[in-house]
């Protein structure tokens, strides 16, 4: 911005240092107050911009705001050619949009971060102010833990948003808040406006979806209200009933990993792997092949009596080894049997002539129960005819025979060879996963029985070392000693006879006493009055008195200012704000004491910083009375005006007493005329600046005649 930079001077004490921040209509500065020594922010733009009037007045409306759940504004001014207001600075604090770079937040941090937002905004709605454009920028979090809002009021004016009525206002704020809890759970905004460094929330029929269906995690009632805020326009009406639903919240920062992480490709971690995958990584083999289907063998046009070689090829699917498939196999068998087929690899070579004359007619079923169940498939051996084909004879078709017996040989090799590999790779796989299902269950059960051991050598040492209380008395290592006598011995002794001659005697001697000071009394009683007991006592003398006559007038109270009147109570009076200016402070002006005194909230300068037209305090008589004469005693100097009316809340119709400019100490009042009300206001409408460095209203005492 034109005009400001580091080590620009603002305001002849704010120095600038550093730019935090570009606004969209503004710059935000961290400065330093030159004049408190400390550390402020500093929002500035042109003085000519269309916003200037309207947000220097917004913030000067926030500046009485003492809220700490919003960053307080300390000023507002203009330094040649530019406009600004000053904010608190917060050290080491990052606002949400920020924080939630690293994902979404756990939902008891969310609802912390929500609710306390809530708070200060419905602490600023009672003031008539609403944020009407908050973000995850506009929410900070200090290293602490504190959760604090900038930009109430201020933001709107510099965009220069259309008036709102005050319910408007008020749901705007509320549908935010709940904008910002859908952001904190998903990290991702829901609203159509786009926010810089948050990634928009997916959008679906009806509006976007319900933070549960994004996140992990989501507690049924934020999810609701999210889900009936953004998409079906029900929910809250204002902050504070938001914050009502949501209660009770943390008091202090919640740490965790929230339901949602981002990575670095933009991508979506998966959960759960496919079935595929998984039995492959058990298994720690690739998936199993596909089982081929045997394609059907041509019929055998072989003759017997053509030799060994014709018949060795005549039983394709007979094991190597000459053994077929036991149907017995027990089911505790853990490996799984492959017969391996006549031509392929695993295959030692043909079948001799002797097994060919004799070839089975049975059914094998490759593989163990483990083998049978993963590919489900089953192995038929086919027997050649004992007799040539009808209609060829053999003498004429010399090498039909070898030919169908070389395909059959083919076609088998193929299809053993595929059931083969696939179940072997089947039990494999189950072998892994059984193997891995038993070692964890030896582990479960060898930590199971270690846990036992352990609690019963604990339950057995605390039964050696448990002892009843006598054997704790006598197994002790010193015996106890006899108490030491606090009397001397000879005092349990009977007293002797001198003894009890001498207690007589002062027995005897009280009890002389006794009736000797009794029998005075009893002598005394009637002896100056006359009960009817006998003649009245003479008097000894009178005196007689003579006084001059006196004549006494009754004092009336006297309501046209000749007597003080009484003061029943009194409070703060701010009918322009809240209704309230220190109330607790507001006793202390009746209470006959002028080093006690009552003061008002702090201001940016002597005319209440342009918020207000004046403060002051409420004095209560009880009923009317005829005010004459008010006396106040100031501690500093201001400009003070008293009225007395009988409405309490407003001045439209009560009647001025007097009023004085610029001055402090004691100041009297008096009224042209008696003045009738039940209520008396003492008005400031210019106020000095006092130690703290904030311009506020003090009264001492006041005196109503």
């Amino acid at each position: 911005m034109h005009g400001v930079g580091p080590s620009t001077v603002l305001g002849g004490r704010y120095a600038v240092q550093r730019r935090l921040e570009q606004l969209p209509k503004a710059e935000r500065w961290s400065a330093h107050d030159t004049t408190l020594e400390r550390d402020v922010v500093i929002v500035c733009f042109s003085e000519h911009e269309s916003h200037a009037d309207t947000t220097l007045d917004a913030a000067r409306r926030v500046a009485g705001l003492d809220n700490h759940r919003l960053v307080r504004v300390l000023d507002v001014g203009r330094s040649e050619g530019v406009a600004f207001f000053v904010e608190e600075a917060i050290h080491d604090a990052h606002s949400l949009a920020q924080i939630l770079e690293q994902g979404g937040l756990p939902a008891e941090e969310v609802r912390r971060i929500v609710g306390e937002t809530a708070t200060g905004l419905e602490a600023a709605r009672g003031r008539g102010l609403h944020h009407l454009r908050l973000t995850p920028h506009s929410v900070l979090r200090a290293h602490d833990g504190t959760i604090k809002v900038r930009g109430v009021a201020t933001t709107a004016a510099m965009a220069t948003e259309e008036d709102l009525d005050a319910t408007q206002a008020a749901r705007l704020d509320a549908v935010g808040v709940v904008a910002l809890t859908y952001a904190a759970l998903t990290s991702r905004w829901p609203m159509a406006t786009s926010v810089p460094g948050l990634e928009s929330a997916p959008h679906v029929v009806g509006g976007v979806p319900a933070p549960s269906e994004i996140a992990a995690g989501v507690p049924g009632d934020l999810d609701a209200l999210c889900r009936l805020t953004l998409n079906e326009d029900e929910g809250p009406l204002t902050p504070g009933d938001f914050a009502t639903q949501i209660a009770p919240w943390a008091m202090s920062q919640v740490s965790g990993l929230g339901g949602t992480t981002p990575v670095d490709d933009g991508s979506t971690k998966t959960i759960a792997l496919s079935m595929d995958q998984l039995r492959a990584d058990l298994a720690g083999l690739p998936a199993p092949l596909p089982v081929a289907t045997p394609p059907t063998p041509a019929t055998p046009q072989a003759d017997r009596a053509h030799g060994g070689d014709d018949a060795g090829q005549a039983a394709p699917y007979e094991a190597a080894d000459g053994t077929t498939d036991d149907s017995d196999n027990s089911a505790d068998d853990i490996e799984t049997r492959v017969l391996p087929v006549v031509g392929s690899p695993d295959s030692p070579g043909p079948s001799t002539g002797a097994d060919a004359a004799h070839p089975p007619t049975s059914q094998t079923t490759t593989g163990a129960t483990g083998a049978t169940g993963a590919t489900g498939a089953t192995v038929q051996r086919f027997d050649p005819p004992s007799s040539p084909t009808i209609g060829a004879p053999a003498d004429d078709q010399p090498g039909t025979g070898a030919a169908a017996a070389a395909q059959a040989a083919a076609a088998a090799s193929a299809v053993g060879s595929a059931l083969g590999t696939a179940g072997h790779a089947a039990g494999q796989a189950a072998g892994a996963a059984a193997q891995r299902v038993g070692s964890f269950a030896r582990a479960t059960a060898d930590k199971a029985a270690q846990r036992r051991e352990l609690r019963h050598a604990v339950e057995e040492r605390d039964e050696q070392r448990r002892i009843s209380l006598d054997q704790a008395l006598v197994e002790g290592q010193e015996p106890l000693g006899p108490p030491l006598p606090m009397l001397p011995a000879d005092t349990g002794l009977a007293p002797t006879r001198d003894q009890s001659k001498i207690v007589l005697a002062i027995v005897a001697v009280f009890l002389i006493v006794a009736i000797f000071f009794g029998y005075l009394g009893m002598s005394k009683i009637g002896s100056n009055t006359n009960l009817g007991l006998g003649d009245a006592p003479a008097p000894k003398g009178t005196v007689k008195v003579t006084a001059p006559a006196v004549t006494v007038t009754p004092t009336q109270p006297d309501d046209s200012g000749g007597s003080t009147f009484a003061v029943l109570g009194a409070t703060g009076f701010d009918p322009a704000g809240d209704g309230a200016e220190r109330n607790g402070e507001a006793p202390r002006v009746f209470d006959g004491k002028d080093n006690t005194f009552w003061s008002s909230e702090g201001y940016a300068s002597a005319n209440l910083g342009g918020l207000k037209k004046g403060v002051g305090v409420r004095l209560d008589l009880g009923q009317d009375r005829n005010v004459s004469t008010v006396k106040l005693v100031l501690p500093n100097a201001s400009d003070v005006t008293v009225y007395v009316g009988d409405d309490r809340t407003s001045l439209d119709n009560a009647k001025q007493v007097g009023s004085s400019k610029g001055k402090s100490g004691d100041i009297t009042l008096k009224a042209p005329a008696p003045v009738k009300g039940q209520y008396v206001f003492v008005w400031f409408t210019s106020v000095t600046q006092v130690s703290d460095g904030r311009f506020r209203a003090t009264l001492a005492e006041v005196t109503v005649s």
